[in-house]
């Protein structure tokens, strides 16, 4: 079976390095504190956050994950987090939850039985408070119970702006209490909206959390890992390993997919050669053109120009003629791509960023979209 998963988070046994990351995860949590961790996309965040989860329940904690990705109201906020609590409680804490969750609004019970109940879900008022209160202050009152410590991760957690205006104070007015009863982990993939309601004095969470970033993997993590498990079954990554480390940039799912290929590609008790690095390389281009083509069609016209001027890497952001944008576009183009999790700071590069998707570089280097 082919060793690299590319597809979905990594179970935390297979998690490349992250040791740091999730010490400072595991410390601020012990000590009844809020971490923040804000990643783009597919850049390992919930397999790190799986990890700090198994670790925190071996330890007695409870731990409870609720992913806020595309939630709508407020009502969808307490639906979402009741349905964590009724799936991921374990033990005797389960059957508590089980009488609790009788009595929380806005979710009623119509028609089925107690052991197969079919039920609906009604929303009294889609923006009430209420509800959503009542399901967070529930670490308190498992604390109050018999003294068991709470993790909770909100992950995509810059979704709930979108839910009702000042949701994040709502949030905060409950779990502000919360003291040893619970610690919070904010996730999310949008850097904008997370450094809008964590950065800004005028927001809830302002100062509320530590900040805890995801860098690239370090190559010599990636080279051991890579080069292990194609010798735990039987294959050799050999030179190949060179290109996939600078293309992949240190990247975790770009280098679960690139490693993945290679593996398939390379024939059992054989060694990857140079052919069979330029055979994965085109095939994987080819399997992720049309995410690619999605991401930069929903550009807008300067943001696609500063993209490229990026990926060409021949010359500064502002020297004249660089990519036929203004300053002022430039800036604000710079700041969206920013934002939305497209590029990031390098100065090692003339531009002084680098994208963030390596594929999106070198997709865009072949000439493939226009502006």
């Amino acid at each position: 079976m082919n060793p690299f998963r590319y597809s979905e988070p990594v179970p935390p046994n297979e998690l490349i390095d992250r040791d740091h990351e999730a010490r400072l995860l595991l410390d601020t949590a012990a000590s009844g504190n809020n971490s923040r961790l804000v990643a783009p996309r597919r850049f390992g965040k919930t397999s790190l956050l799986r990890r700090v989860i198994e670790e925190l329940r071996s330890e007695g904690w409870n731990a409870v994950y609720v992913d806020f990705f595309g939630v709508l109201n407020m009502a969808d906020v307490a639906i979402r987090i009741e349905r964590a609590y009724d799936e991921q409680l374990q033990g005797r804490f389960a059957s508590w939850f089980a009488g609790v969750r009788r009595r929380l609004k806005p979710a009623v019970q119509i028609g089925g039985t107690p052991d197969l109940p079919v039920s609906v879900e009604v929303a009294l008022d889609p923006q009430a408070e209420e509800p959503v209160l009542d399901r967070l202050a529930l670490p308190r009152r498992i604390f109050d119970r018999d003294g068991t410590r709470t993790l909770i991760v909100f992950d995509e957690f810059q979704d709930v702006l979108t839910t009702k205006q000042r949701a994040d104070a709502v949030i905060r007015s409950e779990i502000q209490h919360h003291g040893d009863a619970a610690s919070y982990i904010f996730a999310g993939s949008q850097l904008g909206m997370m450094r809008k309601l964590f950065a800004d004095k005028r927001r809830a969470f302002f100062g509320q959390a530590r900040s805890v970033d995801l860098t690239p993997l370090e190559p010599e993590d990636v080279a051991g890992y890579v080069a292990s498990r194609f010798e735990n079954t039987g294959k050799a990554i050999g030179e190949t390993i060179g290109p996939l480390l600078d293309t992949a940039r240190g990247h975790p799912q770009r280098t679960m997919l690139l490693a993945h290929t290679i593996w398939e590609l390379t024939p059992a008790q054989g060694t990857a050669s140079e052919e069979t690095w330029q055979s994965a390389l085109d095939s994987v281009i080819h399997g992720v053109r049309d995410e690619l083509r999605a991401i930069w069609l929903g550009l807008n016209t300067s943001q696609r120009r500063v993209l490229r001027a990026i990926a060409n890497n021949r010359e500064g952001l502002y020297a004249r003629g660089s990519g036929r944008t203004r300053g002022g576009a430039v800036k604000s183009a710079l700041d969206g791509l920013r934002d939305l999790g497209e590029v990031a700071e390098d100065g090692r590069t003339r531009s002084g960023y680098r994208l963030v998707d390596p594929l999106m570089e070198l997709w865009v280097n072949r000439g493939t979209p226009a502006a």
